[in-house]
């Protein structure tokens, strides 16, 4: 009995709870009402922020406690990052700039021609998509820009590659890349969508003006969701961690939660901002950031617990395969802080998968796996730990 009854206690000294705390005030004082656009984050610590008033961008590396200003030409929407190391942004008058160095320099890689306001990339993937103004849809690898037609003439606010296929949306309007075209083949309630995230090639969220929530489990057919916001608030972005949980936002701060894939939505975070959001990303199901006007920065972290200032342990750490660059194997070292269901893969530069190192429950510790070159061309290969609803990718070269 006095075994248990010490279990117990010790269990009870790491009691915690999550919510939603306001860390406004950790941007750069130089950006004093500046509005934020939008954001990425690699893990729970590194990320991104974009700002659509300034040709400014926020980097932290310590989950928001602190952040480093890096400029751009001019104010962007939307950003994405491969690595800690590349990535991209764009925005005013069509720019789309590149990073090979975690953004202290942002250079000019191309336009679109006018105002962009999305990017996304598949996973492993160096070829991205991005869209805009009147209709605009482009392609982007680290080359340039080039142009794709998507057959309209409204405004394209939200893209969303969850593979080789992906989606697009805007003003009354959904439309479908099949891996060659962009097509108009979804049905779709009549309303002005602001966001779109599809999880895979079937499950996806889209969300827009007056509150308008709908889903698809096919990839084609659209289905209203319940919102429980009586004010019916226009919805401006939408995230998913898997096919369960998933978070929305919009305007006068409005937050909106789901863990049944938004069978029932609640709203949450009342009181903290009556500002307009307008992203939101999920790193797990405990940490979380949204963003929005007037330099509103908020996140999703531990608040309270018997152990003050205890903060919450990072799920995983993948390390930079040894020797890199490598002629022939190299090794992929990792530690888990908790035992998970974990898959280590590699992919080549165009996102096709060539292996599986590791796949199943691993207890926490330290690891490694070998990764064989053999029968492989040269270039850039990317290796991804997936570790439970997280994820990080690093690239690699082989040299022959």
């Amino acid at each position: 009995m006095a075994i248990l009854m010490l279990l117990v206690t010790d269990s009870s000294s790491f009691a915690q709870q999550y919510g939603w705390v306001n860390i406004s005030n950790n941007l750069p004082n130089s950006t004093g009402t500046v509005s934020l656009s939008d954001m990425y984050w690699l893990n729970d610590n590194e990320g991104w922020i974009c700002s659509s008033a300034t040709g400014e961008i926020y980097h932290t590396t310590d989950g928001g406690s602190t952040f480093t200003t890096q400029t751009t030409q001019y104010y962007t929407n939307a950003i994405h990052m491969l690595s800690s190391t590349e990535g991209y942004a764009g925005g005013l008058n069509g720019r789309v700039y590149r990073t090979t160095d975690g953004g202290t320099t942002w250079n000019v890689l191309g336009s679109i021609g006018g105002t962009l306001l999305s990017i996304s990339f598949p996973p492993s993937s160096t070829t991205g998509y991005c869209s805009g103004y009147t209709g605009r849809i482009y392609r982007i690898t680290s080359t340039g820009v080039s142009s794709m037609t998507s057959g309209v003439t409204v405004n394209l606010a939200s893209v969303s590659f969850p593979g080789s296929q992906g989606w697009i949306c805007g003003e009354d309007v959904i439309e479908h890349f099949d891996g060659t075209n962009w097509v108009l083949d979804q049905s779709a309630p009549d309303a002005t969508y602001n966001a779109i995230y599809m999880i895979n090639s079937s499950i996806g969220w889209a969300v827009g003006d007056n509150g308008v929530i709908i889903k698809t489990t096919d990839g084609a057919n659209w289905n209203y969701q319940a919102n429980p916001d009586t004010s019916n608030r226009t919805l401006l972005d939408v995230f998913f961690l898997n096919a369960n949980e998933g978070w929305a936002v919009g305007n006068s701060g409005v937050i909106l939660h789901t863990t049944n894939g938004g069978t029932a939505w609640s709203v949450e975070g009342s009181g903290l901002t009556t500002n307009m959001l307008r992203a939101v990303q999920f790193t797990s199901s405990t940490n979380g950031y949204v963003l929005g006007n007037n330099k509103t920065l908020l996140k999703h972290t531990l608040t309270t617990g018997i152990k003050d200032n205890v903060q919450i342990p990072t799920l995983f750490n993948l390390e930079q395969n040894y020797p890199n660059p490598f002629d022939s194997e190299t090794k992929i070292s990792y530690s888990l802080a908790i035992p998970s269901q974990v898959q280590l893969t590699v992919c080549n530069m165009f996102g096709q998968q060539v292996a599986v190192l590791v796949e199943g429950f691993k207890p926490a510790g330290s690891f490694s796996a070998d990764f064989t070159g053999d029968g492989l061309p040269s270039g850039m290969y990317y290796y991804r730990l997936q570790c439970g609803d997280r994820h990080e990718t690093r690239k690699m070269t082989l040299i022959k």
